[in-house]
């Protein structure tokens, strides 16, 4: 059987179109245009976050799982990789949001303190701020879901462990994997008296838990069972125009969510028998770039926005298409330069300092076992 590539180009296309979903969901309010009277599909746009935590489930997993079966797998190295893919964009972001809040007093402009609460600073500075630690929304909204991940990444030997355990039975972990889900869903209504994928802010570190796991489950499927290339772009084809749908007409959000699955799954499975020449490409960059298009994109907004209100009064309470375009194009730029300039640039340079911080850790223990 065929194994998956190195690369997994689709899948980093899917990141790109699924932050651009967060987006337009987040966005949508002030257009002119009132989509969601047409079409409730960007009003799903809040689904993007639930194909990005089994996305990571599954990619994780791909990247990972044969050094930890053949015992290669440092947990220290790991945990500093993903220390340095999102901390460093999610610190720069509390600290532009600072300095908006700043600007905006002295500028005169209206300006919500109750969006950047000093009590919840510390949780969102450590990462932890969605796991019950700061329920209230402020600071960048959207960085629950990078707490979130952080949760999986800590508990990313325990979802080995599972993937190891049931290897040959993917298709119980996978089982397993949903009836969590439901579960979780179950714990979320009673506490709250909303479904799993309403959890956000408040304790949105119960919705990755299953997701995740749901990730790990679908790669080993892989291992497990090969598509035809045909055959996977027919059933992926399907269930896009199946997830579109049910999307556009908000169905109920635990089939939606749980709808990811399959689209990813068979994206994957496409990506099994691609040519090296489809591994680059606009889409594969934006995909690149779609971590910081999801960070930053409330605070960009949030200052384009304002800025053209109540500082330069070109627009009233919503804007044109135009203008809407505008903005998404600066945005994706911005985040492309970020991309660049700040997410590239610290994810080296912090790995690099563990890297040497864990050869000094291992120096020191082989002198102790010496004397």
């Amino acid at each position: 059987m065929k194994a998956y590539p190195q690369n997994l180009p689709s899948l980093t296309r899917l990141r790109f179109f699924a932050a651009l979903w967060v987006v337009f969901y987040h966005w949508r309010e002030p257009w002119s245009v009132d989509f969601d009277a047409a079409s409730l599909l960007l009003a799903m746009g809040r689904f993007g976050v639930d194909l990005f935590f089994i996305l990571s489930g599954f990619v994780l997993t791909h990247v990972y799982i044969a050094a930890r079966e053949q015992g290669r797998f440092q947990f220290g190295r790991f945990i500093i990789a993903r220390f340095a893919r999102i901390y460093p964009l999610h610190i720069a972001t509390i600290a532009l949001l600072g300095v908006i809040g700043f600007g905006a007093v002295q500028l005169g402009v209206p300006f919500e303190p109750d969006r950047f609460p000093l009590q919840d600073l510390p949780a969102h500075l450590l990462m932890i701020h969605a796991w019950g630690f700061a329920p209230n929304f402020g600071w960048n909204g959207p960085s629950w879901s990078i707490s979130a991940e952080w949760f999986a990444y800590l508990a990313f030997p325990a979802y080995m462990m599972a993937a190891i355990a049931l290897r040959h039975r993917p298709l119980a972990l996978l089982a397993i994997a949903t009836a969590l889900f439901f579960a979780l869903d179950l714990v979320h209504a009673r506490l709250f008296g909303e479904t799993l994928p309403m959890a956000t802010e408040r304790f949105g570190v119960l919705r990755i838990i299953p997701e995740f796991l749901i990730g790990v489950a679908l790669y080993r499927l892989g291992q497990v069972y090969c598509l035809p290339r045909r055959a996977a772009q027919i059933a992926f084809g399907a269930t896009l125009a199946a997830y579109l749908l049910f999307a556009h007409l908000a169905v109920d959000d635990r089939l939606l969510a749980l709808m990811g699955a399959p689209l990813i799954f068979l994206l994957a499975e496409t990506d099994r028998h691609s040519a090296k020449r489809e591994h680059n490409g606009l889409f594969v960059y934006l995909g690149d770039v779609s971590y910081a298009i999801y960070m930053i994109h409330v605070p960009f907004f949030m200052v384009a926005f304002n800025f053209l209100q109540d500082v330069a009064g070109v627009i009233d309470e919503s804007m044109s298409s135009g203008l809407f375009l505008l903005l998404l194009v600066l945005m994706i730029g911005a985040s492309c330069l970020t991309y660049e300039m700040l997410e590239k640039p610290s994810r080296s340079g912090i790995r690099k300092m563990g890297d040497r911080l864990l050869q000094s850790l291992q120096n020191t223990r082989v002198k102790e076992t010496d004397r």
